[in-house]
């Protein structure tokens, strides 16, 4: 009898869970999506030096929730509008510089089987930013002396707790266009962004509706509550890197060598 009880409870608990609310207008849709924000970020750690026993930093991954809908509504979206998928755009906000990081897609439509398509809705992603020595191919990344330089150990990071002036995803012919950036590939293992020499600033995660095939976005893009810090560098001496240079790429012709994000 508990048992019955405590099954009819969770379905019951998981069927009140709170969706976005839609409005139609025409051909316009607006939706009053539920809670998305950044909810966490984590430094990411290289073993470097000669005897691989020098902490310093690949860079940080950050984690975030994605709106939820009812089938129904999401439904009406891939059918009327050609959505598959959310678009992220990463911002970084600094002292002295204000820039996008880069893009990746996150598909809501997958294949299934018999080429039959199916709704993903993921509460959560994520994506890590990495600096340069760890990101521009898999031959730097192993290296126990990092690239141009690299030193850098993040000390502090955090959460923050921003809120964007307006959350509201407005959906219509009014909002396609097509996006002539570059758009990282997802992957469930970590899709990757270049953050340059330097991570430290405060970071920022836009969504938007997207078709991949297309390469267009078909709303407006909203900004998630909080952001993700880098609060703290500090440059960590690689004993025993001084004169050490990577040894160069050895192309054996089948491509072995060949990096490619996240793989």
């Amino acid at each position: 009898m508990k048992f019955t009880l405590f099954i009819l409870s969770f379905f019951l608990l998981f069927s009140c869970q709170k969706k976005s609310q839609f409005s139609y207008d025409g051909e316009r849709v607006s939706i009053e999506p539920t809670s998305t924000e950044i909810t966490d970020i984590t430094p990411i750690i290289w073993k470097a030096g000669i005897m691989r026993n020098i902490t310093i930093s690949r860079g940080v991954q950050v984690t975030f929730t994605f709106p939820q809908f009812k089938n129904k509504d999401l439904r009406y979206l891939v059918d009327k509008y050609g959505v598959d998928s959310w678009i992220v755009r990463v911002k970084r906000k600094g002292m002295m510089r204000n820039e996008t990081i880069g893009y990746l897609y996150v598909p809501i439509i997958l294949p299934g089987q018999k080429n039959a398509m199916r709704i993903n809705q993921l509460k959560k992603g994520s994506f890590r930013i990495l600096y340069s020595a760890s990101s521009v191919s898999a031959r730097f990344s192993n290296s126990p002396c990092p690239a141009f330089k690299h030193d850098l150990l993040i000390e502090k990071t955090e959460v923050g707790s921003e809120k964007p002036f307006s959350s509201k995803i407005s959906v219509s012919p009014v909002e396609e266009e097509r996006l002539l950036v570059a758009v990282e590939d997802f992957n469930y293992s970590n899709t990757s962004l270049n953050g340059g020499k330097e991570l430290r600033g405060d970071y920022y995660v836009d969504i938007a509706f997207y078709n991949k095939e297309r390469k267009t976005k078909l709303s407006n893009f909203i900004e998630l509550d909080g952001s993700a810090k880098v609060v703290r560098e500090q440059s960590i001496p690689l004993s025993g890197c001084e004169n050490y240079k990577i040894p160069p790429r050895m192309d054996d012709g089948n491509g072995i060598n060949q990096f490619k994000w996240n793989r």
